[in-house]
Order: structure tokens, then sequence, then C-alpha cells
């Protein structure tokens, strides 16, 4: 059996712009521009070369119906309807977008008051949908590293027809490529989340790429990820450890020997095509986790960073709270039905549709009567 050595990972929430330390004057400059609305994004990629931001392999087709056009940029909002920060989301059915619960809670209450989904539409631009609906999945605590992380928001108009809806995923899930997709933020394995990306103005794009999920992970009371939480290489692919995803970023082709190496002995190579292969970061939180049918199977949560803050290198680990339908595991069977339970429209709400139909049936006899 392989002897692990139990790393710990210093993590942090995927979003709190704030909480970055700059390593250079040019980031503390970008920096600051986007702390002052809140929350930033990324999708770190695996290529080196520049203008790695502008390289089209990762910039998504945003054209009508694409498979990413119900990928929304999410601007959150306080009492006085002041943008307070930003998450990535996906569109579910029946006006709900899928999140992650820290994106609008810290646990004991809700840190935003409404919010702004933002569709976008090659060769149209931008249609905005404001939301005030907002439900936290039950048991989230505000941890960091939690299997609650998920939230779904409720959109108070109607999305945009030509936006694609999503559901989640069932079946196996570990070990499969997975598309990750987010605002923000860009930067790649060796700068980390270094270059802006507009997420609050109308020049935001939308990055992608691809990952791995190689192992299962528990809530922890410490906030930490380690082999005692984990499942290892050794155990096999547990897939009941728990309702947390965990995924290294590899350099092009090569595992790294990184943190999922090294604690949990998950040492694989890159996903599919190496310049594909991306870690998320500050601000994709919330974001989908699709399978190649374009199911959901989880929400970006967290991410590894280092003593200063900064994260997406590579060899670092990245966390997205289970949404999936997979059998005998209770944190990814909770949030499946937890999410779904949200989507189902209130019963009050199916009520009033049937007394309008029962409404328009009684006036549709009167008038047959009449006639």
């Amino acid at each position: 059996m392989n002897q692990l050595k139990p790393t710990v990972l210093v993590i942090r929430r995927a979003f709190v712009a704030s909480a970055l330390l700059a390593t250079s004057a040019q980031i503390a400059v970008a920096q600051q521009e986007e702390v002052a609305v809140g929350v930033v994004s990324t999708i770190a990629v695996s290529q080196t070369a520049s203008p790695f931001e502008n390289s089209p392999q990762y910039l998504a087709n945003r054209s009508a119906g694409s498979n990413y056009s119900g990928v929304v940029n999410i601007w959150l909002r306080n009492a006085g309807g002041s943008v307070i920060s930003g998450c990535t989301g996906s569109l579910l059915a029946n006006g709900r977008i899928l999140t992650a619960a820290h994106c609008i809670s810290n646990g004991s209450a809700l840190t935003a008051t409404s919010f702004t989904a933002r569709f976008f539409q090659t060769g149209v631009g931008w249609v905005n949908v404001s939301g005030t609906g907002m439900a936290v999945k039950t048991g989230y605590t505000g941890a960091v590293v939690s299997e609650n992380d998920v939230a779904v928001l409720t959109l108070n108009g109607a999305p945009p027809a030509w936006a694609r809806t999503y559901s989640l995923a069932s079946g196996t899930v570990l070990g499969q490529t997975v598309t990750l997709a987010g605002y923000g933020r860009t930067g790649d394995g060796t700068t980390g989340s270094a270059f802006s990306n507009n997420q609050f103005n109308d020049n935001a794009v939308l990055r992608t790429g691809n990952n791995v999920f190689e192992t299962t992970c528990q809530t922890s009371a410490a906030n930490l990820i380690n082999s005692g939480n984990c499942a290892t290489n050794a155990s096999g692919l547990a897939a009941t450890q728990g309702g947390i995803f965990l995924a290294d970023f590899d350099r092009n082709g090569l595992s790294t020997n990184g943190t999922v190496c090294t604690t949990l002995g998950f040492c694989t190579n890159s996903a599919g095509n190496s310049f594909m292969e991306v870690l998320t970061g500050p601000g994709d939180s919330g974001g989908a986790n699709f399978l190649n049918d374009w199911t959901i199977a989880g929400v970006t949560s967290f991410g590894q960073v280092n003593s200063s803050n900064v994260g997406s290198f590579f060899g670092f680990a990245g966390g997205y709270t289970c949404v999936a339908n997979i059998a005998n595991n209770a944190g990814c069977q909770s949030n499946y039905e937890w999410v779904n339970a949200q989507v189902v429209p209130e019963p009050s709400t199916i009520a009033l549709m049937a007394t309008g139909l029962l409404a328009m049936a009684v006036v549709s006899r009167r008038r047959r009567k009449s006639a």
C-alpha cells in the first residue's frame, strides 16, 4: 500500500478578490480596480505562450443556442442596488440559476439582496435579467470546504429564448473529462490568476477548458483537504467518500506531482488535449462542471493558494461541489435532490396555474352554451 504524505492544503474561496495579495505592481493595479466592485473570476490555462488570455481554444462559443449560451455572468447587489460581487452560474429549467452558496451567503445570512444574470449572444450583446429569489442549500455553514456549497437563484423575468437550459448529471463522474467555464480574471499555470477579464463591464469574456476529477472528499471540520477526508489512490476511486470533487492542474500533458499526486496518490496526466486543461480560480465560483452530454456534475467551490493567497498555479488543486445523482454517495445525492426540488414550481404557483386553467375552461363552456 502506498504511504501517502499527509500534506495539508491552504485553501480559499474562489471568489473573494479582496483576499488576494498582489505579487507585482501590475497585478496590484488590476486588483484594485476590481476590488472596488467586489469579485473577479479566473480560468487559468495550461498554455504558457503569450497572449494566452486571447487564445481561441479557451474562448467559449456564445452564439444563440450554443452549449455555453446558458452560462451567465452574475452580478450580486446590495439593498441600494450597487454591485458588490460577482460569480458564474448556469440556467436550469423554470428560470432558475445554479451557483455556489458562498456567492450569496456567509452561512448565517444572505450577503446579497438581489442579482442580475447576464446572458450574452454573439452579434447581439448582453441581455440582463434581474432576480431577487435566492435559496441556499440546507446545512451550509459558510465553511470554505463544504459539501453543501450550492445555491439556486430565481429570475424575476423570463431568460432569453436562445439560452440553453441544463439538467443535473447521473452516474459515474470520476475519471471523466469535465468542461469548466467562468467569467473574469485569467492567467496560466506559471502566473496564476494574474490578469483582469473586465467581469464588471461589457468586455467580459467566457473562458472554458477541461480537467478530470480525480477523487472525492468530505467536509472537514478544519476546512482542510488531506488524506484523512479524501479518497486516496490506494483505496481506489471511492465515489462514496464525500460530496466534493477534487482536481489538480497538470502542465502540458504531464502530472506535475502536485498536491493531488503527493497527498492522495492520483498522479494523472492532463485531460485530453494538454493545452485545454484549466483550473478555476477567483470568481468562477458557482460555474458548472459539465460532462460530455452537457449535464452538470458539480459547481466550482474553492481553490488552493500559496502563502500570498494567490492560486491557479500548476500542481495546485480545485474543489467542486457535487450535484450529480451518484448512488451510495450521500453528499452528492442530497445536493442533487435539493437542487431539483428548487427547480420545480412552488405548490402555490401550481395551484394558481390550475385555477387559471379552470377559469379558462368555464369561460369556454359558457361561450359554447351561449352560442
